[in-house]
């Protein structure tokens, strides 16, 4: 009797490597990826029925795709909760709607013996029983559907609107947020080295020296000419995040943003600071009827490209920031931060050409 992979993205396919270590036969379901073994079209409930088991990926919108509850009583799995039957090490989950990531990177330099799993670093699956400590980061796609919270520390930094596109409310939201209080332990401390204290016994002053590397993406700092200063800070994927970016900045500086404002579905946003505000991409008049700011320049249905020439043509009087940070996901200007973030550095980079 054969299972069913329901979604093959970066989780869907460490599933399909576990799934084949163990032998066990499998199909795929996928809307969007074409391939052998793959189907695009959406099994109905008779079809559902016929699996052994099902194994969920986290961006999955069950609610969405079977608004008639034909999903209710289907038995799945997540490949958190496969990691947590299997894995032996000491697990930290760590959640919030901002600073997640850099939470997890920085204990990670902290602890000894510990990966970076879920929704930073390798997939779960791939490194059951690698390490003394896993650091896992979950999002609240990933808190929605697991059938159990087995962590031994569970880590809630912040709640703040989010995702509500796939929740539907903030307070469903906050909710699965919630979910991580289920942990053996729980804590609301965001500082990595009083966590490393509290996980490991020993006294904070052991790790209080350390300098600590921050995650690329995240205000980092792109060395180039003398008169711009280009910050790479395209890891800003909602509001919270672009006001913390806007909050760190003190000389002049610019702005720049872009991707899909409907996650947060918020109403408005008045933006103070930069002297002017660059607005580019697929959802640029999107984001424009929802963004204030006195100085707005669209730049709708182009790229960044078009933006960083405009900016590079301008005079200055002093040195002046050029801080991307988008404030919202991707969309379909670009597959991920990540890729948005390079983009932005080799733009940058080349300013001096």
């Amino acid at each position: 009797m054969k299972s069913l992979i329901f979604g093959y993205g970066v989780t869907g396919q460490s599933i399909g490597r576990y799934l084949e270590k163990k032998g066990k036969a499998f199909e795929i379901y996928d809307q969007n990826v074409k391939g052998p073994n793959i189907s695009n079209k959406l099994p109905d409930q008779k079809k559902l029925n016929s699996y052994e088991m099902i194994y969920l990926s986290p961006g999955i919108n069950i609610k969405k795709i079977y608004p008639n509850g034909e999903f209710d009583k289907i038995s799945y799995l997540t490949d958190i909760d496969i990691f947590f039957q299997e894995d032996k090490s000491f697990k930290i989950g760590i959640t919030g709607t901002n600073g997640k990531s850099t939470c997890c990177y920085h204990l990670h330099q902290l602890l000894e013996e510990s990966q970076l799993v879920g929704n930073i670093g390798a997939p779960v699956l791939d490194n059951i029983n690698s390490c003394r400590y896993s650091i896992v980061e979950l999002s609240s796609f990933q808190l929605e559907k697991m059938k159990e919270i087995q962590l031994d520390l569970g880590v809630l930094l912040n709640i703040s609107p989010d995702h509500i596109d796939h929740h539907a409310s903030f307070e469903e939201y906050k909710k699965v947020k919630n979910r991580i209080k289920e942990s053996k332990k729980t804590t609301e401390e965001s500082n990595p080295k009083k966590l490393w204290s509290m996980i490991t016994g020993r006294p904070r002053r052991l790790v209080q020296d350390i300098e600590l590397k921050d995650l690329p993406h995240r205000h980092q700092l792109i060395p180039t000419n003398d008169h711009m200063v280009f910050i790479n800070d395209s890891k800003a994927t909602n509001l919270n995040a672009l006001q913390f970016a806007l909050n760190k900045m003190s000389n002049p500086y610019v702005l720049i943003l872009c991707g899909d404002p409907d996650k947060e579905r918020y109403e408005s946003y008045e933006i103070e600071g930069p002297t002017r505000v660059y607005i580019f991409g697929n959802h640029a008049e999107e984001i424009s009827k929802k963004i204030f700011h006195p100085k707005k320049i669209l730049f709708h249905n182009q790229g960044l490209s078009s933006v960083m020439r405009s900016i590079l043509k301008e005079k200055y009087d002093f040195q002046t920031h050029i801080l991307f940070s988008p404030g919202h996901p991707s969309g379909q200007d670009y597959k991920n931060f990540e890729e948005r973030g390079d983009h932005f550095i080799k733009l940058a980079m080349s300013s001096n050409d």
